[in-house]
């Protein structure tokens, strides 16, 4: 099976605004401040660390999102669906997003912790999105055509510009390591 992308191949190759951001928001910190840095370091480091962070898989980062959709709540109660049992269920052409926020620690010398937290918003548009469940889980499905695109934001200002932001063609079947991702039950 081939490699899914991840969250990070949605970057582009440069966070141009980064290390400006992260020396305005360190900065704040009087010690740092009166210190001389390699910000152009700093922020090459800080850049690594997100892409890091944001190194998980796109398909899982979503199913997460469906699977606590109301559509998809009766698939987790047994008395519905019993053990073993396997469906199909079609959510048709979706445009999905989510937001994360990756917080990164960075500790320069004696001086205390400085948590920078930011905004990733991740959007996938699924010409024909079908999901196989069972037994309280999404198991794998059908994407139909796909792409994905995404945001990286500090403090509300884009760290690059949309156009900018990889456009990832996604697979079209997939599944996921057993048991797959949980239907959280409501109630």
């Amino acid at each position: 099976m081939a490699e899914r992308p991840t969250l990070a191949a949605l970057l582009p190759e440069r966070l141009d605004g980064l290390p400006e951001r992260a020396r305005g928001a360190l900065c704040e910190n009087e010690d740092i401040g009166a210190m001389s840095l390699a910000w152009d370091y700093i922020g090459a480091q800080l850049e690594t660390a997100l892409k890091t962070a944001l190194d998980c898989d796109l398909l899982e980062v979503f199913a997460k999102g469906w699977a606590k959709a109301q559509l998809l709540a009766d698939y987790a109660d047994p008395a519905r669906h019993p053990a073993g049992e396997r469906s199909v269920v079609d959510l048709g052409g979706k445009d999905f997003s989510r937001e994360l926020h990756p917080v990164i620690a960075v500790t320069i010398g004696s001086c205390p912790c400085v948590e920078l937290k930011f905004t990733f918003t991740v959007t996938a548009h699924f010409s024909g999105l079908r999901l196989a469940v069972g037994d309280g889980y999404i198991l794998g499905g059908d994407l139909g055509e796909a792409s994905a695109s995404a945001q990286l934001t500090y403090n509300g200002v884009p760290l690059h510009g949309a156009a900018e932001s990889r456009k990832v063609p996604l697979p079209g079947r997939f599944t996921f390591d057993a048991p797959g991702i949980a239907i959280p039950r409501l109630g």
